[in-house]
Protein backbone atom coordinates (compact mmCIF):
# COMPACT_ATOMS: atom_id res chain seq x y z
CA UNK A 1 0.00 0.00 0.00
CA UNK A 2 2.48 2.84 0.95
CA UNK A 3 4.50 2.06 -2.49
CA UNK A 4 1.56 2.49 -4.25
CA UNK A 5 0.53 5.57 -2.70
CA UNK A 6 4.74 6.62 -3.49
CA UNK A 7 4.01 5.60 -6.77
CA UNK A 8 0.97 7.72 -7.11
CA UNK A 9 2.28 10.71 -5.31
CA UNK A 10 5.16 10.80 -8.59
CA UNK A 11 2.68 10.20 -11.10
CA UNK A 12 0.40 13.20 -10.20
CA UNK A 13 3.57 15.55 -8.80
CA UNK A 14 4.09 17.77 -11.27
CA UNK A 15 7.21 17.69 -13.88
CA UNK A 16 10.12 19.81 -13.12
CA UNK A 17 10.08 22.54 -15.74
CA UNK A 18 12.88 24.87 -13.63
CA UNK A 19 16.07 26.34 -16.39
CA UNK A 20 18.55 25.35 -14.20
CA UNK A 21 19.91 21.76 -15.20
CA UNK A 22 19.53 18.50 -12.53
CA UNK A 23 23.50 18.43 -12.20
CA UNK A 24 26.56 20.03 -12.25
CA UNK A 25 26.69 23.44 -14.18
CA UNK A 26 28.88 25.92 -14.47
CA UNK A 27 26.78 28.49 -16.54
CA UNK A 28 24.72 30.98 -15.17
CA UNK A 29 21.71 30.37 -13.43
CA UNK A 30 20.11 32.32 -9.95
CA UNK A 31 20.59 31.44 -6.66
CA UNK A 32 17.09 30.31 -6.75
CA UNK A 33 17.08 28.44 -9.56
CA UNK A 34 20.02 26.42 -8.60
CA UNK A 35 18.31 25.55 -5.54
CA UNK A 36 15.87 24.63 -6.94
CA UNK A 37 17.13 22.33 -9.34
CA UNK A 38 19.03 20.61 -6.35
CA UNK A 39 15.13 20.42 -4.11
CA UNK A 40 14.10 18.42 -7.34
CA UNK A 41 17.02 16.03 -7.49
CA UNK A 42 16.82 15.11 -4.31
CA UNK A 43 13.33 14.59 -3.83
CA UNK A 44 13.73 12.40 -7.17
CA UNK A 45 16.09 10.23 -6.04
CA UNK A 46 16.15 10.40 -1.65
CA UNK A 47 18.56 13.19 -0.15
CA UNK A 48 20.30 10.62 2.16
CA UNK A 49 20.47 7.66 -0.13
CA UNK A 50 24.31 5.99 0.06
CA UNK A 51 25.29 7.25 -4.26
CA UNK A 52 24.66 10.73 -3.09
CA UNK A 53 22.39 12.09 -5.66
CA UNK A 54 22.47 15.76 -5.23
CA UNK A 55 26.68 15.05 -6.18
CA UNK A 56 27.83 18.31 -8.25
CA UNK A 57 24.23 20.61 -7.68
CA UNK A 58 25.03 24.16 -6.02
CA UNK A 59 23.66 24.46 -2.62
CA UNK A 60 23.89 27.26 0.10
CA UNK A 61 27.45 27.77 1.22
CA UNK A 62 27.35 26.20 4.44
CA UNK A 63 29.15 29.23 6.50
CA UNK A 64 28.10 32.29 3.98
CA UNK A 65 24.80 31.78 2.26
CA UNK A 66 23.13 35.24 1.48
CA UNK A 67 25.73 37.47 3.40
CA UNK A 68 26.46 40.92 2.01
CA UNK A 69 25.18 43.68 0.07
CA UNK A 70 26.86 46.62 -2.00
CA UNK A 71 25.38 49.46 -3.44
CA UNK A 72 23.34 47.90 -6.47
CA UNK A 73 24.57 44.11 -6.03
CA UNK A 74 23.92 41.88 -3.45
CA UNK A 75 25.83 38.29 -2.78
CA UNK A 76 25.01 34.66 -2.73
CA UNK A 77 28.18 32.36 -1.92
CA UNK A 78 26.89 28.80 -2.94
CA UNK A 79 29.15 26.04 -3.48
CA UNK A 80 29.14 21.89 -4.81
CA UNK A 81 31.19 19.39 -3.47
CA UNK A 82 33.07 17.62 -6.73
CA UNK A 83 36.03 16.11 -4.61
CA UNK A 84 36.81 12.41 -4.77
CA UNK A 85 34.25 9.92 -3.17
CA UNK A 86 36.90 6.46 -4.50
CA UNK A 87 39.32 6.69 -1.72
CA UNK A 88 36.12 6.96 1.11
CA UNK A 89 36.00 2.85 1.90
CA UNK A 90 39.68 2.68 1.40
CA UNK A 91 42.71 2.48 3.68
CA UNK A 92 45.89 4.57 2.52
CA UNK A 93 47.89 1.35 1.74
CA UNK A 94 44.53 -0.21 0.07
CA UNK A 95 44.29 3.03 -2.15
CA UNK A 96 47.77 2.91 -3.20
CA UNK A 97 47.19 -0.35 -4.88
CA UNK A 98 44.09 0.98 -6.90
CA UNK A 99 45.83 4.06 -8.49
CA UNK A 100 44.42 7.49 -9.26
CA UNK A 101 40.53 7.50 -10.09
CA UNK A 102 39.18 9.80 -12.87
CA UNK A 103 36.85 11.91 -10.45
CA UNK A 104 36.28 15.10 -11.12
CA UNK A 105 37.91 17.40 -8.98
CA UNK A 106 37.08 19.76 -6.02
CA UNK A 107 35.34 21.39 -3.30
CA UNK A 108 34.25 24.58 -5.45
CA UNK A 109 32.59 27.90 -4.66
CA UNK A 110 30.50 30.57 -6.72
CA UNK A 111 29.60 33.71 -5.32
CA UNK A 112 26.46 34.85 -7.60
CA UNK A 113 25.35 38.35 -8.22
CA UNK A 114 21.57 38.27 -9.12
CA UNK A 115 21.32 41.72 -9.57
CA UNK A 116 23.59 41.63 -12.59
CA UNK A 117 23.45 37.78 -13.09
CA UNK A 118 27.24 37.69 -12.85
CA UNK A 119 28.87 34.57 -11.31
CA UNK A 120 32.57 33.68 -10.49
CA UNK A 121 33.52 29.67 -9.54
CA UNK A 122 36.91 29.07 -7.86
CA UNK A 123 38.06 28.47 -4.69
CA UNK A 124 36.60 30.02 -1.88
CA UNK A 125 38.75 32.54 -1.25
CA UNK A 126 38.88 33.48 -5.05
CA UNK A 127 35.13 34.16 -5.70
CA UNK A 128 34.82 36.53 -2.71
CA UNK A 129 38.00 38.39 -4.44
CA UNK A 130 36.44 38.19 -7.49
CA UNK A 131 32.53 39.72 -6.10
CA UNK A 132 34.43 42.58 -4.48
CA UNK A 133 35.78 43.89 -7.48
CA UNK A 134 33.02 43.41 -9.13
CA UNK A 135 30.39 45.16 -6.43
CA UNK A 136 33.20 47.07 -4.83
CA UNK A 137 35.97 48.52 -7.54
CA UNK A 138 38.58 50.04 -6.30
CA UNK A 139 38.27 48.02 -2.42
CA UNK A 140 42.01 46.64 -3.48
CA UNK A 141 43.75 49.97 -2.98
CA UNK A 142 41.84 50.35 0.93
CA UNK A 143 44.81 51.11 3.50
CA UNK A 144 45.74 47.99 5.11
CA UNK A 145 44.23 48.19 9.36
CA UNK A 146 47.08 47.90 11.21
CA UNK A 147 47.24 44.55 13.11
CA UNK A 148 47.44 46.42 16.32
CA UNK A 149 43.89 47.94 15.76
CA UNK A 150 42.59 44.75 14.51
CA UNK A 151 45.04 41.61 16.25
CA UNK A 152 44.55 38.35 14.72
CA UNK A 153 40.75 38.28 13.90
CA UNK A 154 40.06 40.66 17.48
CA UNK A 155 36.52 42.47 18.33
CA UNK A 156 34.27 43.12 15.15
CA UNK A 157 32.65 46.39 16.55
CA UNK A 158 33.28 49.77 16.03
CA UNK A 159 35.86 51.18 18.97
CA UNK A 160 36.90 54.71 19.17
CA UNK A 161 40.05 54.01 17.94
CA UNK A 162 39.16 51.91 15.01
CA UNK A 163 36.54 53.92 13.80
CA UNK A 164 39.18 57.45 14.23
CA UNK A 165 41.55 55.30 12.21
CA UNK A 166 39.06 54.03 9.24
CA UNK A 167 37.84 57.93 9.31
CA UNK A 168 41.11 59.15 8.85
CA UNK A 169 42.08 56.46 5.91
CA UNK A 170 39.26 55.40 4.29
CA UNK A 171 36.97 57.30 1.83
CA UNK A 172 33.61 57.59 2.44
CA UNK A 173 32.38 55.65 -0.17
CA UNK A 174 33.64 52.64 1.95
CA UNK A 175 32.44 53.56 5.32
CA UNK A 176 29.16 52.73 4.65
CA UNK A 177 27.05 49.50 5.58
CA UNK A 178 27.83 46.56 3.77
CA UNK A 179 31.84 48.16 2.78
CA UNK A 180 34.52 45.46 3.17
CA UNK A 181 38.05 46.63 4.93
CA UNK A 182 41.50 45.28 4.81
CA UNK A 183 43.19 43.98 7.75
CA UNK A 184 47.00 42.61 8.40
CA UNK A 185 46.45 39.12 9.83
CA UNK A 186 50.33 39.13 10.50
CA UNK A 187 50.61 36.28 8.49
CA UNK A 188 47.77 33.39 9.97
CA UNK A 189 43.88 33.35 9.76
CA UNK A 190 43.72 34.24 6.13
CA UNK A 191 40.00 33.30 5.33
CA UNK A 192 37.66 35.98 4.23
CA UNK A 193 35.01 35.98 6.66
CA UNK A 194 31.77 37.70 6.44
CA UNK A 195 30.24 40.52 8.39
CA UNK A 196 33.27 41.03 10.38
CA UNK A 197 34.04 44.40 9.32
CA UNK A 198 33.00 46.95 11.31
CA UNK A 199 30.35 48.07 8.80
CA UNK A 200 28.98 44.59 8.55
CA UNK A 201 31.11 43.43 4.91
CA UNK A 202 34.00 41.00 4.75
CA UNK A 203 37.14 41.05 6.71
CA UNK A 204 39.57 40.54 4.30
CA UNK A 205 43.16 39.44 5.22
CA UNK A 206 45.83 41.77 3.39
CA UNK A 207 47.51 38.11 2.76
CA UNK A 208 44.80 37.68 -0.08
CA UNK A 209 45.50 40.31 -2.14
CA UNK A 210 49.50 40.30 -2.31
CA UNK A 211 50.00 36.31 -2.63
Amino acid sequence: MYDLLDLLEDITRPAYDGPAPLGFTSRYFTPDELLAARTELARIRGEWSKDHPTFGTWMLGITTGWCDIAPGHRLCLLQTDLRCRCSFPYLAAEWEKIGPCSCVGDLLYQANCPDCRWHHIGSESDVVLAWHDHAWPGWRDLPVLPAKLRGQMGTRQMTPKLAAWLDANYPPEFRVDGAPIVTDRGGVAGRCVPGYSPFGGFDISADKITT
